[in-house]
């Protein structure tokens, strides 16, 4: 079993973090998103759930960057709206789930759109948000 890190795998539809982190990044996903009405009951298994506008409007969302390793563009998974919230029966809901294991899992959900290029001989794996165009 890992102790810490994360797994990438396109089988998993939502990203899973430890569910410590997941409470901190939840709560500043709340706090950054606090003008869009959260639901106070949400359905299903997530937890963070906002409803649409009444008046039609668009709702914007939080992008979410992702670091590994260092801080630096090199290493950064950009998350756009899409890829941060999902659509569920009407609602907006937050596409990360925290749980009970140490690693994180990076899912499906995030990686639209995202090439994954593997170099076996490094033992690496590189994402480029333009690889799918």
């Amino acid at each position: 079993m890992l102790n810490g890190g994360i797994l990438v795998d396109t089988g998993t539809r939502f990203t899973r973090f430890p569910h410590d982190f997941y409470i901190v990044f939840r709560y500043i996903f709340r706090i950054e998103v606090r003008d869009i009405r959260m639901v106070e009951n949400p359905v299903g298994a997530f937890d963070t759930c906002y409803k649409e506008d009444p008046n039609g409007h668009d709702l914007y969302f939080l992008v979410v960057k992702l670091y590994f390793g260092s801080v630096n563009p090199s290493t950064m998974l950009f998350l756009a709206q899409e890829q941060v919230v999902v659509k569920y029966r009407g609602l907006y809901c937050l596409a990360f789930k925290g749980w009970n294991n140490e690693y994180s899992i990076l899912g499906s959900n995030q990686l639209q759109g995202v090439a994954l290029s593997f170099d076996t001989s490094a033992n690496t794996l590189s994402f480029d948000a333009d690889g799918c165009d």
